[in-house]
């Protein structure tokens, strides 16, 4: 077996792993991360920028160079590993006929192993695992390879493609950066699980993902609860509401709940002189509001309420009606979960000591799913008392109940037409 060949084998050997290497790198890479060193003024950055932004043609160029160097692997160290190996052989006693066998057997199994571990396994290894640096290291050289061999790789890409749109799919240049919210929500649970990611940020990250499917409607306080005060109300009487509330700002109508009139905020009836108390209203000292449709997505209205400078919005209906409000404690509540303080009167979730869970029936069913682990089936309810009535037909007296999935559903406490409370007991073990 010569020098020459055997250089040569080793020549191409590396180059196939090389060319692996670059093909996983491209993929592997994190734009942002190259994209970052690029503008730090990194020379082969830029030049690995350049080939991502090129990913089809650097891709064909990647297999033009693996097809490449695997036939010359073939034509090469093949035939001179078996002619070593046979000449080795055919000074033993084993018969020619056998040993000519097992030479080309032996020759192409240690080619075929090589191939494998050196030119494609390990390469492929180590592009995934650190593919920034390899990118790196690769980029100059794979980018000049594909400049020299540029017109015969540009045929074959044209070629690819037209197979490719040939099936109705359109080929991409570049590789898709963007993700959907479902995509996003499946990374970071898997970077939670991997460890990479606190599980609290996971939980911040991922509810703030959740806001932009939910609208104003799915995050309002509704009409049944709102406190609100009359436009002609004095001070104490503000006050007063104030205090069994547990509300600083408070709805202020004239007439009815579908008149409003503004807001007032609790500081400025109590910083109010003795004189100003005796001839101020709550409409005197009412601020001004928003106003926004139950389908306002609710990224939009904190947006809204942030320009306005507005910690409360009312909620209407598509006939004008007042079905709700929105405070900034709701959106924010929606970002970190629920928080309560010594003045907050809502009512709360908790698990009493035989495992059954209470649960306000104004619940969404997704809020329920994170709390109980129940996964309401889909319909037009919007809320767990919603689901209780449609499945029932009727409205629930207290005791009523369901079953879901060998979950019981009941209601707990009810106030007139009203469902304030269900109690959840899940399957017995």
């Amino acid at each position: 077996m010569s020098l020459s060949a055997i250089a040569l084998g080793i020549g191409l050997l590396l180059a196939n792993g090389l060319f692996v290497a670059a093909e996983f790198a491209l993929l592997a890479a994190r734009r942002a991360r190259i994209e970052q060193l690029a503008e730090d003024g990194s020379f082969a950055a830029r030049s690995a920028l350049a080939g991502l932004q090129q990913l089809s043609m650097m891709l064909a160029g990647a297999q033009l160079g693996i097809t490449m160097a695997s036939l010359g692997l073939g034509a090469v160290a093949e035939p001179a590993v078996h002619a070593w190996l046979d000449g080795i052989l055919a000074e033993t006693a084993i018969p020619r006929p056998v040993s000519a066998t097992a030479s080309l057997v032996l020759a192409l199994g240690l080619v075929i192993f090589l191939h494998l571990v050196v030119g494609e396994m390990a390469p492929k290894s180590w592009a995934i695992s650190a593919p920034e640096r390899a990118i790196l290291l690769l980029a100059v050289p794979f980018r000049g390879f594909v400049w020299v061999l540029g017109p015969f790789i540009r045929l074959l890409n044209a070629a690819s493609n037209a197979v490719v749109r040939s099936f109705g799919v359109e080929p991409q240049d570049e590789l898709a950066m963007a993700h959907a919210p479902g995509d996003l929500a499946l990374l970071l649970e898997e970077s939670a699980r991997q460890g990479t990611l606190p599980r609290d940020q996971e939980t911040l990250l991922s509810r703030a993902i959740d806001l932009s499917g939910l609208d104003a409607e799915a995050a309002m306080v509704p009409r049944t609860d709102i406190w609100a005060v009359d436009a002609a109300a004095d001070p104490e009487t503000i006050e007063e509401v104030a205090r069994r509330s547990g509300r600083s700002r408070l709805p202020v109508m004239d007439g009815g709940l579908d008149q409003p009139v503004g807001v007032v905020h609790v500081k400025d009836a109590l910083t109010l002189t003795d004189d100003e108390r005796s001839h101020r209203t709550a409409q005197s000292l009412a601020r001004q509001t928003l106003y926004a449709p139950e389908s306002r997505p609710l990224e939009d209205l904190l947006v809204d309420m942030r320009d306005q400078r507005r910690h409360l919005v009312f909620v209407v209906d598509e006939f004008g009606s007042v079905t709700g409000l929105v405070t900034l404690e709701d959106v924010l509540e929606e970002l970190i979960g629920e928080f309560y303080d010594e003045s907050d009167r809502r009512e709360r979730i908790h698990r009493r000591a035989d495992g059954v869970w209470l649960v306000p029936g104004t619940l969404r069913p997704d809020e329920l799913a994170a709390q109980t682990g129940l996964q309401l089936p889909p319909g037009e309810w919007e809320t767990v008392a919603g689901y209780l009535m449609a499945s029932l037909g009727r409205l629930p007296q207290t005791g009523d109940g369901v079953e879901h999935e060998g979950t019981r559903l009941e209601a707990a406490v009810v106030d007139g037409h009203r469902v304030v409370q269900v109690a959840v007991s899940p399957p017995a073990d």
